[in-house]
């Protein structure tokens, strides 16, 4: 992803003209480019529009909500969500694999659930998601 088209962007979203906050908002913007592609596994293309403004929009909130202790919002969980079907999930950090009945209520967000029917879930980006073991690692299943 380019981090200057995307801090520009940014900027113009949150009606910033000087370059005060510039280290900051590139360092948020790191941090998400990361994350998306670390830990959520996704491969972000800088021509798609749509993963730009994704991302021009999951760092604006990160920039007007610091230290935010609840979730994010349910519109970027939605397009996080639909991003990570489409793209595609590779490599989730499993740290436990266990068997339950049923799916719990406060889940570990590092482990696969297994059901008695033999699916294997995740609780990825606050929604369970249907997981599987692919050429040694887990990913989403897209239906």
């Amino acid at each position: 992803m380019n981090v200057s088209t995307i801090l520009e962007l940014v900027k113009a979203k949150l009606g910033i003209s000087s370059i005060v906050r510039d280290t900051y908002l590139t360092a948020i913007i790191g941090g998400v480019v990361k994350e998306l592609e670390d830990e959520k596994g996704l491969v972000l293309d800088s021509t798609n529009p749509y993963h730009l403004i994704f991302v021009v929009d999951y760092v604006t909130w990160r920039y007007q909500s610091p230290g935010a202790a609840g979730p994010m919002p349910r519109h970027l969980q939605y397009r996080l969500h639909n991003l990570i079907i489409h793209v595609g999930n590779r490599n989730l950090f499993v740290n436990n694999v266990i068997v339950v009945e049923i799916l719990p209520v406060l889940p570990d967000i590092s482990t696969v659930y297994i059901l008695a029917d033999g699916s294997k879930q995740m609780f990825v980006n606050d929604v369970w998601t249907i997981v599987d073991l692919v050429a040694g690692s887990w990913g989403v299943v897209t239906i």
